[in-house]
């Protein structure tokens, strides 16, 4: 049963690499490994220079996934370069071309560097136990903390991939004990739900051991000014899910409203329609035409209309102090 499975999966294998091409079809020289999702012309002239000719851009086809091998055969090739005008590359070479990601075991320290990225700041002391056995094409190893499978002082399984392409990732994992150091800030008492945190109205602990599922505050120096949205009483954790910034914007502020006119920048009045925090888009209304638009707010109070946006601003050249 075994051997009679192994050589189904050989046989599958065989096929998708190969298609119906008549044997052999492995290419004498080794596999070249692909620049990104798709090979490209360019890759291909490295190979075989009479190619050269061809946009180095030109998408030729997919790239393999990590594991089975791209094969181009001569006539494949001929029709290619004949197609573009190019020599018949077939009077220089008679071999196969093949494409393939040269696979490698992630080495502990890859995978521990890339843990730690993710826990930057918090002290993390990781503890690896045991690791996916599969090799992975190269690439940027990344270990979201969404991967966690638990959040406990016991080993877990952390879920990662290796973004190997622009647009592919490579699963793998890894089984550890993940312990960290950070501040935590709680409450000095009661915060009731749309107060302003100040200075006096948290008190700081230390914490050591597995990370939390939620996020708590924990740098002093960037909560003041929060605004709490909902009740906290005294001692609890200040979760950061529960604070937002102050808006810049509130709904039926009276703002500035900022337009550029090719070189010349307009200045007029105008009426907030919502809310919102420095960068966010909102709603604006001109109170001269009663024309409505979206602009973004760069700063209290003082908002920009959004390039291509017709606003219908009639107001001050501030770059000139003429009237527009």
């Amino acid at each position: 049963m075994q051997s009679r499975f192994s050589l189904s999966r050989f046989f599958l294998r065989f096929v998708l690499t190969c298609g119906t091409a008549a044997l052999p079809c492995f290419p004498a020289a080794p596999c070249f490994a692909p620049g990104g999702d798709y090979i490209t012309a360019g890759d291909l002239a490295a190979v075989l220079p009479v190619l050269g000719g061809l946009p180095a851009g030109l998408k030729v086809s997919y790239a393999p996934i990590p594991g089975l091998a791209r094969v181009f055969h001569p006539d494949e090739l001929r029709r290619l370069a004949l197609a573009h005008g190019l020599p018949d590359p077939a009077a220089r070479s008679t071999e196969n071309i093949c494409s393939a990601w040269p696979l490698a075991k992630l080495a502990p320290d890859t995978l521990k560097g890339a843990m730690e990225k993710s826990l930057e700041g918090r002290e993390p002391q990781i503890e690896l136990l045991a690791q996916d056995k599969a090799e992975a094409p190269p690439g940027e190893v990344i270990f979201p903390l969404s991967g966690l499978s638990a959040y406990s002082e016991n080993a877990v399984v952390w879920k990662g991939y290796v973004r190997y392409s622009e647009t592919r990732r490579f699963e793998t994992w890894v089984r550890v004990r993940v312990h960290i150091k950070e501040t935590h800030l709680r409450a000095q008492g009661p915060i009731h739900a749309g107060e302003r945190l100040e200075p006096g109205r948290w008190r700081a602990e230390s914490y050591s051991g597995p990370p939390l599922r939620e996020t708590i505050l924990s740098d002093a120096t960037q909560v003041t000014g929060l605004i709490a949205r909902r009740d906290f009483a005294d001692g609890a954790a200040l979760l950061a899910l529960f604070f937002e910034l102050p808006k810049a914007v509130e709904r039926g502020d009276a703002v500035t409203v900022v337009a550029g006119v090719g070189a010349a920048r307009i200045e007029a009045p105008g009426e907030a329609l919502s809310a919102g925090i420095c960068g966010d888009v909102i709603l604006i209304r001109n109170p001269s035409s009663n024309r409505t638009f979206k602009a973004r707010i760069t700063s209290a109070g003082r908002v920009e209309v959004l390039p291509g946006t017709t606003a219908g601003l009639a107001g001050t050249d501030s770059t000139k102090g003429n009237t527009l």
